[in-house]
């Protein structure tokens, strides 16, 4: 397993020399490619490592986007910043509620980040400041590399997020996370303090999913309740998991790319009945590998 994750990060690492060689619809597909393994990798922190399913995560990335749009477009601070603080907003805000929300347990836990996911989507509908429900246009990027600069966004965020993975798959704070997914009141009596864990393992996937957000709101170049808190951006993160393996390093990777591929190639040859075929190839990828490509070889 350890020598597929180094050839996981390896592969990451040669993607950054591919723009040259890719033409502009390959460049798109794999940024949209990177956008969700980056997702992925970040529930794998909170479900994978911690046990604790958040399927309303992309509040975070709604978050993440609609801070970076404000305070681009309001405030008149430079993408760069306003991007860092959009993840950084996203983290906090997990921080902030994490203590009375990792107190759930399970589907409690699940159904209660979908509120949180709705709940935001309805307050960016109707405040003044993020546009209400006619949304934030953002400028063009005009830079040098064009919009290859979100392809290496995306690719660094990706980066980040596998080398967070792996650091917590080898860190005393990842055999905590470990501890608390196999038996959390067994964790708490080792003297293992699951709340603060759990917290701060919301608050990682939190920071990361913003960040993904905010590379999206620029990138997309406009921005409303119904693209920044997309349900369907949940499922297919959850199914990339469960596809490439919960709770490993690589899994997310082989996941992502795979079903947003495979999508790809879908929706290009069977336009007209791409839900209908790509739900049913989930569906067989699920009952014949039910622990994902990599559990399901070990």
């Amino acid at each position: 397993m350890a020598k597929l994750n180094w050839l996981v990060l390896g592969t990451i690492l040669l993607l950054y020399a591919l723009p040259p060689l890719l033409s502009g619809y390959w460049e798109r597909v794999l940024s949209s490619v990177f956008m969700l393994t980056s997702l992925t990798y970040a529930q794998n922190v909170l479900l994978g490592y911690t046990g604790y399913p958040a399927f309303g995560a992309i509040a975070f990335f709604g978050l993440g986007g609609y801070t970076t749009a404000v305070l681009m477009i309001k405030v008149g601070i430079p993408f760069g910043i306003s991007l860092i603080l959009g993840g950084m907003v996203s983290g906090l805000v997990a921080l902030l509620i994490a203590p009375p929300l990792m107190r759930l347990k399970s589907h409690y836990f699940a159904i209660t980040t979908l509120a949180l996911q709705i709940a935001l989507a309805e307050l960016s509908a109707n405040i003044e400041i993020t546009g209400g429900a006619y949304g934030i246009n953002l400028p063009i990027y005009k830079g040098f590399l064009g919009t290859t600069i979100f392809y290496y966004l995306f690719l660094s965020v990706l980066l980040l997020s596998f080398l967070t993975n792996l650091f917590i798959e080898r860190s005393k704070f990842g055999y905590a996370l470990k501890a608390i997914r196999e038996d959390e009141v067994a964790a708490e009596s080792s003297g293992v303090n699951t709340v603060l864990f759990k917290s701060v393992s919301f608050g990682i996937m939190a920071l990361i999913t913003g960040l993904v957000g905010g590379v999206y709101a620029y990138w997309i170049t406009y921005i409303d309740p119904e693209s920044m808190f997309d349900l369907l951006l949940s499922v297919k993160m959850f199914v990339a998991l469960l596809f490439g393996g919960v709770g490993t390093v690589a899994g997310p990777f082989i996941g992502a790319f795979s079903l947003e591929l495979v999508s790809e190639l879908v929706w290009s040859e069977f336009i007209e009945f791409h839900g209908v075929v790509l739900g049913a190839i989930i569906v067989l990828v699920i009952l014949l590998l039910p622990g994902g490509i990599l559990k399901s070889r070990g």
